[in-house]
This record gives C-alpha cells, sequence and structure tokens, in this order.
C-alpha cells in the first residue's frame, strides 16, 4: 500500500534573542540563507514543507512556502507541531526539524520512516553521542490529537514531555563530523559552522 511521505516542518519559531540580528533562518550561510540550505536537505525526503513561525511576518514570503503559525504564541515546540497537525488536518506523519541545524544528514527522515514502520511506533527520535534530539524526530499522525491537547490545553512546551506516554523508537546515528545536529544559537556558533562549510566545499 502507498504511503504518503511525511510532511517535513521546519521550526522557525524561537526567538533569536543570542544572534544579536535577524532570524536565524534568514542567516547568510554561504552565500544562501540558512532556512534555504535546510530546505533542500529534507524536502528530498518528504511529499512537502510547512515552516512554523511564532507570530505573523512578512520576512518568508519571498521562500513561497506555506506557513503554519502557532495557535499560541510562545509556548515551545511542541505548539509548533500541535499548530502543524492542525492545519495539516492530523492525517499525515510529520518530521521535525530546526531552522538553524545547517548539517541535518539528508538520509536521516528515510531512516526514521523506516524505524517508524518497523517498530509501530508513535515517534522516532534520533540520539547522538547519548543524546535525544527531539527536534528532529518523527511524529506519527496517530499522536495528533494528544499533541494537540497537551500544547494547547494543558501547557506542555517541550517535544519529549510526551515521550514516556506514547511508544517511541530511538534512532542512534553514527558518530559524523561535523556534528549532524549542531545547532547555531549565537555568533561564535555561526562562526564555527561556516568553517565547517568551508571544509565541506
Amino acid at each position: 500500500m502507498f504511503k504518503l511521505k511525511p510532511i517535513g516542518l521546519i521550526l522557525c519559531g524561537g526567538r533569536s534573542t543570542r544572534m544579536q540580528g535577524p532570524a536565524k533562518a534568514l542567516l547568510d550561510f554561504g552565500g544562501e540563507p540558512l532556512l534555504q540550505r535546510i530546505r533542500a536537505r529534507i524536502a528530498p525526503q518528504t511529499s512537502r514543507i510547512l515552516l512554523n513561525l511564532g507570530t505573523e511576518t512578512e520576512e518568508y514570503d519571498h521562500f513561497g512556502l506555506p506557513i503554519c503559525y502557532d495557535l499560541k504564541p510562545d509556548r515551545g515546540p511542541l505548539m509548533g507541531l500541535a499548530s502543524a497537525f492542525k492545519l495539516s488536518g492530523g492525517k499525515q506523519d510529520i518530521a521535525l526539524c530546526p531552522c538553524d541545524a545547517p548539517f541535518v544528514p539528508p538520509g536521516l527522515v528515510a531512516e526514521q520512516i523506516y524505524l517508524l514502520d518497523v517498530k509501530n511506533a508513535d515517534v522516532v527520535c534520533p540520539r547522538y553521542k547519548g543524546q535525544l534530539q527531539p527536534t528532529f524526530a518523527l511524529w506519527h499522525h496517530r499522536t495528533a490529537e494528544r499533541v494537540i491537547s497537551a500544547a494547547t490545553q494543558e501547557g506542555i512546551g517541550g517535544l519529549r514531555a510526551l515521550y514516556s506516554e506514547l511508544a517511541l523508537a530511538i534512532l542512534d546515528w553514527p558518530d559524523e563530523d561535523p556534528d549532524p545536529f549542531f545547532n547555531i544559537n549565537d555568533p561564535d556558533d555561526l562562526s564555527l559552522a561556516l568553517r565547517y562549510l568551508e571544509n565541506e566545499e
């Protein structure tokens, strides 16, 4: 039976306060916006891409991507996932990716899709060097109702808060250089990531 690839949800709802400049997704990264690089890496593994934003803005219009605004702003990444499930009707799995992760593995979502099916899991979360990476997880659409309730009614903001009550599968990711789950949180991180990019090229 044919199954749709998951929706790719790029989480852009953070405040980027430590960057002291533009939103992280809009940073110039090797001659292109950081968001464009991440989009290119996950788009082939997904059926479509959604952007999750906390509040309305026109800054992202030129990317031509559908935008999923938080149902309630400033509530954390679980609200972003809940908002995407609500917008999409809760009929499709959702693969998360933060907007500040330039080295997200191009094959990550495909590996998660396989494990979601084999393990009959609700969530597949990568683990790297012993650390879970919840903002890169794949969520089965059957979790939609629970996610929406937790985010909008119970005020739960963190993704892993629901792991204990769901069927969780862990995807251990092999060591790579640079760290495939590296996040750009401040100017020093950006400088380091650009050095990694130079070595990549």
